[in-house]
């Protein structure tokens, strides 16, 4: 689906992932803007362990008139102020909860972190903060068979 990086390039997700196995934090409200640090920093070991993996942030909005847009990506660029968060943070604009029912996913205002592919397989998920049983496996799922 088409989506707009906080630094401005037009990508469609997930087929631009550049990894073989892609971690996505998905982010559904601006409170969980904290999550990304701390979700980053879990995986950082994890990422440089998979040369093949990469690591971004998807934030689903419901869909708005192009101002709001505008001003809405004007101050998640001044709260994700690092540029390569920027370059791979990327706005989803259209419904909410349609596209997490299009992505069999329930309703849910926790982050997501999911383990997937450019083909848009996913192969884990977890809601919520860092946990180490989940991380653990998580991690697992970075690796290509």
């Amino acid at each position: 689906m088409p989506a707009r990086t906080l630094s401005g390039l037009d990508v469609t997700a997930p087929d631009d992932f550049t990894g073989a196995r892609n971690a996505a934090l998905i982010i559904f409200d601006r409170s969980h803007l904290v999550a990304i640090p701390a979700w980053q920093a879990v995986l950082r070991d994890a990422l440089v362990r998979n040369e093949g993996a990469g690591f971004y942030i998807l934030i689903p909005i419901n869909t708005a008139p192009r101002w709001l847009r505008s001003i809405s990506e004007w101050a998640l660029r001044l709260e994700i102020s690092d540029s390569a968060l920027q370059e791979d943070t990327a706005i989803l604009w259209h419904d909410r909860e349609r596209w997490l029912a299009a992505a069999g996913w329930p309703p849910t205002d926790q982050p997501l972190l999911t383990i997937a592919s450019p083909d848009g397989t996913v192969h884990a998920i977890a809601p919520g903060m860092p946990r180490p049983g989940i991380t653990a496996r998580l991690l697992d799922a970075l690796s290509v068979d």
